[in-house]
């Protein structure tokens, strides 16, 4: 009974421990002010949780047309929430608070709302795991709440609350590996080990991969440190772990799989810059944004006697190894899947020093006066010597002196606690301290976060405003729904740059924002179509460069532009206006699906112009592979056509050098016959400088390219921009140097699509409904093939009157089947990669795993 209540008033102790740690977020919360981030935050977990909510919640659980142009959400959204614990647990809470009449929408002002308390939550329970892992390692509840406390009140758990919320689930899963590891060390039971294996694995792919590397550093030192007598030997311990990380995998094996099939499936530029083995310019003592040592730490690890005791000495080993490792990018890459340096990590070095500072106190009555001055002059020394370094540290700000009063207060109260002995003293420097971390992380989340990091400016105007979800455009989108009697069509709109609007609007839309991405949209976008998205950026796909064509066949029948764009795609017609906007109408939009009888392949058009690979998925359809039937499409090239002239710039031999504020190179062909269409020009460009942006403009038409060392640089340099037909082409860049070479202009009279629209369709019977697709098509002109705007993965299956059928790769990122002559009934059906395998070997693992734990202990 003691126990359980116990437990109870420790839940209630972190409960409240959670809530003054939210203060600074409670207080914006009562102000409309929320604890996201202003760009991944508000771009993406609101989103997301919008998304897998509103698909969860009415039983859709694989696949959603409405984010991009189609994507397998339960594998491509696995980096962020769709296999997330605490997001799960959260959906559960909050369908049955709906269900009830509580909650009475969960639109994204819903979950902004929510992000605060969910996070208490979280911290809640972080506190409380922690806790019970510092007890279970023979440490006292009271020190070894205040190690919780170090590594859960934390700059970095806020700051990966505040910015990517599912960071922070990390938060969970490592305490309770380590709890796992240490109970197969101490008692030979690898039930917890099993159990925190497969919850960090379902929970998510990229934070399982970063625990299990801070775990085997965990392992491999513990190996070295044994913390009780009879423990587990090496080698079986080792045994141990392989065969319960390898059943915990198998459990995991239904969200992992496709998880890490999605990750291989996307597609991000390689990092090709240098990385440094060491960069000692962060100041973990008064500055870091990621993780700032409490000086109490900082001086038990200079007290040689407290390394007698095992436990201190373990964590104070792994603390400092933490320690250098923060001061490595290449230890950043290695954590980031040896990518760009990310510091993403560092809540082990918090955990480490958590333990080592709940651990130190127990022993430190035993350290002697002169080890402890020792270490007292170690400890201020590096004080005095990284801020006195730091050019950034200001001595005068709230944070400098709170780190200093805690240093003074930490000396004093260690010297005390040595000199008197006495439990009390202990207590009140434990009270103290906790003060202290609750204190500093408030003005973390103040200085770190609402200003620096501008969370200040997330607030329900934000959200409810024109920068995010503008009122304007909520009613034309209205006014669409309200013209259309079918919902299979697709609206080019965007809030600035927040890729995920369609979302957040409700609507269909042409552009995405994830760290994973269906490969072969993106390689269609920044390869095989070379679709200028206004923005270069990885990570991402956006509009369709304005080109007629495309939005025809990916049923792109509205764009809507502010009054003073007059950069209208061909054959958009105005439909309707409010204040600010006008709504375009595409009058050549092709049907969801079509037949092809012309088949072409992708390695017969490698050399072909962009504007011949779109009249070939018009005429028919783009097979992946080589050896086609078709004769290819021809796109003549009118570039001999036209005469250069510099303007403000100086150009040759591929080298353009801008002389003026502004400049570049006129095309001209005067007395051009050709008026009723567009000019595709492509180019290759490369900026000579190494770190400046530019922005680059043809005629009406705009776009922007990162500078070449930025790590959101796609390395694509071969660009095919449309502009209206004219005279002239005015190819537009800042001041600077540049390589631009192929040079290639082709005009486009749209006779093609037209013919393609006049063309009577057989297609009827249309259903979408999630990860399931239904038609009937009447294929009259015996086509061998049906194509679809379905964007192609593995994971569809096919039926065609009633027999599987293969899915083929087609027009480059979209699907096909094969079609017999008459009628056919087709039915696309989506489960994620591997999905059946993976599932069969989850239920296996979970059924061998039972038996080992439980069936063991009546059969030995």
């Amino acid at each position: 009974m003691r126990n359980r209540f116990f437990h109870l008033y420790l839940l209630l102790g972190s409960f409240f421990l959670a809530i003054l740690a939210h203060a600074v977020f409670l207080y914006q919360w009562t102000r409309s002010h929320f604890m996201v981030g202003i760009d991944d935050g508000s771009s993406q977990m609101l989103p997301f949780k919008k998304l897998l909510y509103d698909q969860y919640t009415s039983g859709e659980f694989f696949y959603s047309f409405d984010f991009g142009l189609g994507a397998g959400t339960f594998s491509e959204l696995s980096y962020y929430f769709s296999t997330s614990i605490v997001f799960l647990v959260s959906v559960l809470f909050i369908f049955l608070l709906e269900t009830i009449g509580i909650v009475q929408t969960t639109d994204i002002l819903f979950w902004a709302n929510a992000a605060v308390f969910i996070s208490i939550i979280r911290l809640t329970f972080i506190l409380f795991i922690t806790t019970r892992l510092f007890m279970y390692m023979k440490i006292s509840w009271l020190p070894a709440l205040l190690g919780a406390s170090v590594y859960g009140i934390s700059g970095m758990y806020f700051r990966h609350t505040v910015y990517w919320e599912f960071f922070a689930d990390a938060f969970l899963w490592l305490p309770l590996l380590i709890l796992g590891i240490e109970k197969i060390f101490r008692e030979q039971k690898p039930g917890w080990f099993l159990l925190a294996v497969s919850i960090s694995m379902i929970d998510n792919f990229y934070f399982s991969y970063i625990n299990f590397l801070l775990a085997a550093i965990y392992i491999a030192v513990r190996l070295f440190i044994p913390l009780t007598s009879g423990e587990t030997k090496r080698l079986k311990a080792l045994w141990t772990f392989l065969w319960a990380g390898l059943l915990g995998f198998g459990i995991s094996a239904v969200s992992f799989i496709p998880a890490v099939y999605a990750f291989l499936n996307n597609h991000r530029p390689a990092f090709e810059q240098e990385i440094d083995w060491m960069d000692f310019t962060d100041n973990i003592l008064f500055t870091s944004r990621y993780i700032v040592l409490p000086a109490i730490f900082v001086l038990l690890l200079f007290m040689g006697r407290l390394y007698r005791n095992r436990t201190f000495r373990l964590f104070a080993i792994l603390g400092a190894i933490g320690v250098v490792l923060h001061f490595s990018p290449l230890a950043a890459s290695i954590f980031n899947g040896f990518s760009a340096p990310q510091f993403r990590w560092e809540y082990f070095l918090s955990l480490m020093a958590g333990g080592a500072i709940a651990g130190g106190l127990r022993e430190l009555p035993n350290v002697t006066v002169r080890q402890f001055l020792i270490a007292s002059l170690i400890t201020v020394f590096l004080f005095i010597y990284t801020g006195s370094t730091d050019e950034m540290l200001k001595w005068q700000s709230s944070a400098s002196i709170l780190v200093l009063i805690s240093l003074f207060m930490s000396l004093l109260f260690s010297f005390s606690i040595i000199k008197w002995k006495t439990v009390r003293i202990r207590n009140a420097f434990i009270a103290f301290l906790l003060i202290f971390l609750i204190g500093f992380t408030n003005l973390y989340q103040v200085e770190k976060l609402l200003e620096t990091g501008k969370i200040g400016q997330v607030n329900e105007g934000l959200l409810t405003g024109s920068e995010y979800d503008d009122p304007e455009i909520r009613e034309l989108l209205a006014q669409i729904d309200k013209s259309e009697a079918s919902g299979n069509y697709r609206i080019e709109w965007m809030e600035g740059v927040r890729n995920n609007t369609p979302i957040v609007q409700d609507f269909r839309g042409l552009s995405a924002y994830s760290s994973i991405l269906n490969k072969n949209l993106l390689y269609f976008y920044l390869y095989d179509l070379e679709i200028d998205m206004g923005r270069e950026s990885v990570s991402r796909y956006a509009t369709l460069g304005k080109r007629t064509n495309l939005h025809s066949m990916l049923q792109g029948k509205y764009i809507i532009l502010p009054k003073d764009d007059n950069n209208i795609p061909y054959g958009f017609t105005d439909a309707f206006s409010s204040g600010q906007y006008t709504v375009y109408e595409n009058s050549f939009v092709l049907p969801f699906a079509r037949t092809a009888s012309v088949v072409y392949q992708e390695q017969q058009l490698e050399e072909s112009p962009v504007l011949a690979r779109e009249h070939a998925m018009l005429t028919g359809v783009v097979l992946d592979g080589s050896g086609g039937q078709g004769e290819l499409p021809k796109a003549e090239e009118k570039t001999d056509e036209f005469e250069i002239a510099e303007a403000d710039a100086h150009y040759e031999n591929g080298i353009l050098e801008i002389t003026g504020d502004e400049g570049g190179l006129d095309f001209i062909r005067p007395n051009s016959d050709f008026q009723d269409g567009d000019l595709y020009i492509s180019f290759h460009l490369e900026n000579f400088a190494a770190s400046t942006g530019f922005s680059l403009k043809l005629n009406d038409y705009s776009t922007t390219r990162k500078a070449n060392d930025s790590i959101y640089r796609t390395f694509v340099d071969d660009l095919t921009l449309r502009t209206e037909a004219s005279e002239k082409i005015s190819l537009r860049l800042p001041k600077g140097r540049y390589a631009l070479t192929n040079i290639e202009i082709y005009e486009e009279p749209y006779e093609v699509l037209k013919t393609q629209t006049t063309k009577e369709s057989g297609l009827s019977q249309l259903n979408i409904d999630g990860s399931s697709v239904e038609m009937v098509y009447d294929n009259k002109e015996k086509a061998p093939y049906l194509t679809a705007a379905i964007p192609y993965e593995r994971g569809w299956s096919a039926e065609v009157n009633g027999k599987e059928v293969p899915v083929r790769k087609a027009n480059y990122a979209f699907v096909a089947v094969p079609l017999e002559e008459g009628k056919n009934s087709v039915s696309f059906s989506y489960r994620p990669p591997f999905f059946k395998v993976s599932l069969a070997l989850s239920v296996l693992s979970l059924a061998v795993s039972l038996f080992l734990l439980f069936g063991r202990k009546r059969h030995p």
